[in-house]
């Protein structure tokens, strides 16, 4: 298990940056594009239990509309999007306090928590595509790494010194701890890439702020996920990526990420 999950980790570093660094905005979009419609399916399947063969057209079309609108992406849109998905992800993050399993949703609660998914992924698939298109792979792949660093911090200090749940209705493996630290190791991190590149028009302060909001509310992005998985009965989104689970379980804490770290940029006037 573990040495498939690092040969299935490996090849999605290789594809997705060489893709970010290497490639255009054309190519990074059909990326992005292959993994709304990855995303997408399993979504339908963790909220409304989906079949394979509608989930497919419905996810296909999805994809569709978002290619179509590309040609309508401009920074405004981008600007009042991403800005009402950091909105979002500031009340689904209240949400989560009050939350309690249920096991039984009816139909209405999974067709209202599919639209939300569907929206968070709409705004975040937008907000990836224009970082690229604007400032290049680098910032884009900054994004990414302000959450793996994240995932990664917070996995060792949760193991090492994780006492205190972080919510344990939702998912009992995470601790105060291990958000503490993974949030030390981003503030290193952060740091390091401010001294080492121009900061993107952006003072120590800002960088600061808005990095830091990224990768705190990367964790409501995996919480999220998690209330979808309990409520469907199961333990990974999908079984596309062997070892790794599905797609929405490798991107859930981008998702939250991307319009928080977007919106921040614009309000702080780097864009």
């Amino acid at each position: 298990m573990l040495k498939q999950r690092i040969i299935t980790g490996i090849i999605l570093a290789v594809v997705v940056i060489g893709t970010i660094l290497f490639a255009d905005t054309f190519w990074t979009s059909i990326l992005f594009a292959v993994v709304l419609f990855a995303a997408t399916r399993e979504l339908l399947a963790l909220t409304i239990g989906a079949a394979d063969l509608p989930a497919v057209l419905i996810s296909a079309l999805f994809v569709m509309l978002f290619w179509w609108s590309l040609a309508l992406v401009n920074p405004l849109l981008i600007f009042w999007q991403s800005l009402s998905g950091l909105a979002l992800w500031i009340l689904i993050s209240f949400a989560l306090l009050a939350y309690r399993y249920n096991g039984n949703w009816s139909l209405l609660p999974r067709v209202f928590m599919l639209g939300i998914g569907l929206d968070l992924l709409w705004i975040c698939v937008h907000d990836l595509v224009y970082l690229h298109a604007a400032y290049g792979g680098e910032v884009l792949l900054y994004l990414f790494s302000l959450v793996w660093i994240a995932d990664i911090g917070a996995y060792f200090s949760g193991r090492m010194f994780g006492k205190h749940k972080l919510a344990p209705a939702i998912s009992p493996g995470k601790t105060w701890e291990g958000l503490i630290g993974g949030l030390l190791a981003n503030l290193v991190w952060i740091v390091s890439v401010y001294q080492l590149s121009s900061g993107w028009e952006l003072g120590l302060t800002q960088f600061l702020i808005v990095s830091l909001a990224a990768s705190l509310i990367s964790v409501v992005g995996d919480l999220f996920e998690s209330i979808l998985k309990r409520e469907a009965g199961v333990k990974d989104s999908g079984k596309l990526l062997p070892g790794h689970g599905g797609v929405m379980d490798r991107i859930d804490s981008v998702i939250a990420a991307a319009p928080v770290f977007v919106a921040g940029i614009f309000i702080a006037g780097a864009m």
